[in-house]
């Protein structure tokens, strides 16, 4: 059963018209519009206090990496951390305080790309860029691998860029944590319209047009832009988090089905009643959920080290 503080988030969102965002296309570009005036959150001091936050650019765009400070960072594999945001809105606060503790509990470092957004940038010019970071990390660490973790959008350009990577025989992550994935941009699920009376914080017509924006040339089907349509076999394990308040949930639970038949090592879990990306919320729900991803971080780790690995 969901928390009173997680009732009192759902009232609040409800309050506050979250919704809207959503709601229309109109509603979508003035929202874009908003977030491209206020620009992309960054760390906050108290955060550089707690975390060692160093800021790199690639082809003209930031790129942060966040260590522990008074430990040593962890020798686990680091994290490339893509942030949600329907391809079209940057990262805020509440993405930097999940990377933050995941930081903290787990010693590992993570990296958390503002990349490219649509509609200036659609998927070809974003996969493509994300395929040279991802190359230019391994031009200088060679040894050493990366793990993949985003939530909403920044969990479908995860799963996509993995395939890409699969497509041109280079180097995977060695696992992907999945919050909430935006695995489909029509959001084609019959059931979505039902959820979506109850869902708080997404609407459909909203949602699919920032997809048909992001979509671009390769058109909202592609299995970069929709990667439950691609064939997954191949990939690494996966981790999924999937709320059950969220119009998102019935392609995500699609994707689990789909990962399975490819028999891609899965763990999944699906949290009654919760919302879109509840994990980077300041709910209860977001301790267990982050307690999960340390859990899940920690195995990758384990397996990543051991003899037969």
């Amino acid at each position: 059963m969901p928390s009173l503080r997680s009732h009192l988030l759902v009232a609040l969102l409800k309050l506050i018209r979250r919704k809207r965002i959503y709601a229309s296309v109109e509603g979508l570009m003035r929202g874009i519009a908003d977030v491209r005036a206020e620009g992309p959150h960054r760390p906050s001091a108290t955060l550089q206090t707690r975390l060692s936050i160093q800021l790199g650019s690639h082809q003209g765009h930031d790129v942060y990496t966040v260590s522990p400070r008074e430990a040593a960072p962890s020798s686990a594999a680091p994290v490339l951390y893509w942030h949600g945001g329907a391809y079209v809105r940057p990262i805020n606060r509440y993405h930097w305080d999940l990377i933050a503790d995941l930081v903290t509990q787990t010693g590992r470092t993570f990296v958390v790309p503002f990349y490219p957004l649509a509609p200036e940038h659609p998927a070809p010019h974003v996969i493509a860029w994300a395929m040279s970071l991802c190359a230019a990390w391994q031009a200088h660490r060679p040894t050493q691998p990366l793990a993949f973790m985003g939530d909403s959008a920044g969990g479908g350009l995860a799963l996509a860029l993995t395939l890409a990577l699969r497509d041109d025989d280079l180097p995977l992550p060695s696992s992907l944590a999945l919050i909430c994935p935006w695995v489909d941009v029509r959001v084609p699920h019959p059931q979505a319209e039902q959820t979506a009376r109850i869902d708080p914080m997404l609407a459909l017509a909203g949602a699919r047009e920032a997809g048909r924006l992001y979509a671009g040339e390769w058109g909202t089907a592609h299995p970069y832009v929709s990667p439950l349509q691609a064939d997954l076999r191949g990939l690494p394990p996966v981790t999924l988090l999937v709320g059950a308040r969220d119009i998102l949930s019935h392609d995500a639970l699609a994707l689990a089905d789909r990962l399975r038949d490819a028999q891609v090592p899965l763990h999944l879990s699906v949290a009654p009643g919760m919302v879109h990306v509840w994990p980077v919320l300041p709910i209860p729900e977001a301790h267990q959920a982050r307690s999960l991803l340390v859990q899940r971080l920690n195995d990758d780790t384990n397996a990543s080290s051991s003899p037969s690995a």
